[in-house]
């Protein structure tokens, strides 16, 4: 199977939900996807980008991967699995705080790293890397107060292409853009995922990613970037991503959203599982 016939295989997969999803994957020189040039809404995986910028902070010297940050009661976040079981007060080093925001997308931590290492350096980074179509919010904060303030607002926390992806992952895994100190820091970071689930794909290839969710109404958005890397030093970028119009305000079990985030889930699952298999070429 080469990517045209892994794309028309994920077409395939994918066409219960027309227009509402995206997806590209790129080796070396070569590019598929489905809408990759269509900006959609990612949820947490935007989180790669501050540990990119918080790696090369780390490798240039920067910032102290050790230092210790205090949570206090005006830095929490809905969605913290990791610091909620932590006391206000308590603290916690920087690095630690940068594996939460990746393994288990704890918000309180992402926004403890982004006001260490600063949005606007990320922003920088990104642009630097050649990312020309991707919003990047201020705070996982400043989203869920905008939400509360203005209950007819979508909420955004970071609007992407594929495209756009495929630039990023290409550039930190592949062309090692960051610096091989830094690529290092930052691929360590990327693995926490599927070490947290205890993930292992085909063939002994490394995978690294951020997978994202957005839920609150009017829009239910689902994403997933990342790369793989065999044992050789090949690597497969590739991205996916799912925005739903969401009005009813209930559990997505009890939603006409079950059924078509099942067909997105079991699309991805499949679709990775061939990206990382023999014979994609």
């Amino acid at each position: 199977m080469n990517l045209d016939q892994w794309r028309e295989q994920m077409q395939a997969r994918l066409a219960p939900l027309h227009d509402q999803c995206a997806f590209a994957a790129q080796r070396g020189a070569g590019l598929v996807g489905f809408q990759e040039t269509r900006r959609f809404e990612v949820g947490s995986t935007f989180k790669a980008f501050v540990a990119a910028e918080y790696a090369r902070q780390v490798a240039a010297g920067q910032v102290d991967p050790g230092m210790r940050l205090t949570i206090r009661p005006e830095d929490r976040v809905d969605s913290s699995d990791m610091t909620d079981q932590l006391l206000d007060g308590a603290t916690i080093p920087l690095q630690e705080a940068a594996e939460a925001m990746i393994a288990v997308s704890d918000n309180t931590a992402t926004d403890l790293v982004m006001g260490v290492v600063g949005a606007e350096k990320v922003r920088d980074l990104l642009h630097k890397l050649g990312l020309g179509d991707t919003t990047f919010p201020d705070s996982t904060r400043s989203i869920y107060e905008r939400f509360r303030a203005e209950p007819g607002w979508r909420p955004v926390a970071c609007l992407t292409t594929m495209q756009d992806l495929m630039v990023f992952y290409t550039a930190t895994v592949n062309a090692r853009s960051l610096g091989d100190d830094a690529t290092e820091l930052f691929l360590n970071l990327m693995r926490q995922e599927d070490i947290l689930q205890g993930t292992r794909w085909p063939n002994d290839v490394t995978c690294f990613r951020k997978s994202g969710l957005l839920e609150p109404p009017p829009q239910f958005a689902m994403g997933m970037a990342g790369a793989f890397m065999s044992n050789g030093g090949e690597v497969t970028s590739f991205a996916f991503a799912l925005n739903v119009d969401f009005p009813e305000d209930a559990e997505i079990e009890d939603s006409p959203l079950e059924p078509m985030t099942r067909v997105f889930s079991e699309g991805l699952r499949f679709g990775l599982r061939d990206l990382a298999g023999e014979g994609i070429a």
